[in-house]
């Protein structure tokens, strides 16, 4: 039996760890945290990650656990409706076009999964050396053991320990933006995905999760090393909503705790092909980490995962399916990260000549659509 390690619990490790497990490949999966969890704030998943929970059998479990949404309504600041267009499903008729659901419900959904197919799971470990034995792969763990695999999977993020050993240190690439992601009641008016046009340099939208919950999404520049203090987000985010109405203005007084609210700044990277080094594959946020601008990020991870085991399964050798996948994958997967950088540089440069955000968008989620 073909025996791999998959470095990483994150969407795409525990996705892959379930496609590769129902295709008969032996797991093991180590997290170098000491629990797989997700961080408590909202996602958004757009009709490719749909697709993708649907490929894995795991789209009505997400669903039941979201809020599906059929349209985009595009707001002026002061929270006039400026805009709307239906977002179709890929799935089917009837079904959402977008899903929000909270990322810790994604996680435990996935890790589940994962496990009842057999796939072996281990945290508070990370390699430390990965070289070729022969036909195999030799990995040496932090813990002072070691193990042969028939091949390796670097799904460990950003900061990939997996690409760092075996492709060279790559350090990520600040976009100069972050985000602030507040969990939030859901106004019964809020049942579509919600975008305001910016305000300066501040973009806000929302994402409803659940009847009752959704998550704002506040953007707006920072210099390199900028990280709030905890006792500060509550006011920092109220500050810089204010200049909103509508809807925003209403919820401003339910940001009351930091609890509610998680802090990134956007980095990125995209690694160059191929993707793969002998029996050594990375995937997902370690090869092509985005910016959520066009909330493509969990899809890509998950259509990573689905492409892989039907690579596997059509190649005659594991050497012929890792070429497929990185040729098929590296095209794709720039767009996205090509073309959310170029949104988040208009969001922090307001006024740049030709920037036309809402039409790259409306093209992105056609191109998105399409098969993969």
């Amino acid at each position: 039996m073909t025996k791999a390690l998959i470095v990483g619990g994150g969407i795409s490790g525990l996705a892959t760890a379930l496609v590769l497990s129902r295709r008969g490949i032996e797991i093991d999966l180590v997290e170098r945290a000491p629990r797989i969890e997700a961080l408590g704030s909202g996602i958004t998943l757009i009709g490719p990650a749909l697709r993708a929970l649907d490929g894995l059998g795991i789209y009505e479990e997400c669903v039941a656990e979201g809020f599906g949404v059929t349209d985009f309504e595009i707001y002026t600041p002061d929270g006039v409706l400026a805009d709307k267009f239906p977002l179709p499903s890929p799935v089917g008729t009837g079904q959402p076009g977008l899903l929000g659901m909270m990322r810790p419900t994604l996680h435990r959904i996935l890790l589940d999964r994962a496990e009842a197919e057999g796939a072996v799971l281990r945290t508070g470990v990370s390699p430390v050396h990965i070289g070729p034995a022969g036909a195999e792969v030799e990995v040496a763990f932090d813990t002072g053991e070691t193990g042969h695999y028939d091949l390796v999977i670097g799904s460990d993020g950003l900061r990939s320990t997996v690409r760092d050993l075996v492709f060279g240190p790559a350090a990520p690439e600040f976009q100069g933006q972050c985000v602030l992601r507040v969990v939030l009641p859901r106004p019964a008016e809020v049942t579509a995905e919600v975008q305001f046009r910016p305000a300066g340099d501040v973009t806000v939208g929302f994402t409803p999760t659940s009847a009752d919950s959704m998550y704002m999404y506040c953007m707006f520049p920072v210099e390199a090393g900028y990280r709030p203090r905890e006792e500060d987000l509550v006011d920092l985010v109220r500050t810089r909503i204010e200049p909103f109405g509508g809807v925003v203005a209403r919820i401003r007084d339910e940001v009351r705790e930091p609890g509610q609210i998680n802090y990134a700044a956007f980095e990125t990277t995209l690694a160059p092909g191929p993707w793969y080094r002998g029996r050594v594959l990375i995937l997902g946020d370690a090869a092509h980490c985005t910016t959520p601008h066009l909330a493509a990020g969990a899809a890509m991870c998950l259509e990573d995962a689905l492409a892989l085991g039907e690579e596997i399964a059509a190649a005659p050798d594991l050497d012929d399916a890792l070429r497929a996948f990185s040729s098929r994958r590296y095209d794709r997967c720039k767009y996205v990260v090509e073309t959310s950088v170029q949104l988040s540089y208009w969001q922090t440069h307001p006024g740049t000549p030709g920037a036309d955000h809402q039409r790259v968008m409306a093209e992105a989620f056609g191109r998105l659509a399409e098969p993969f």
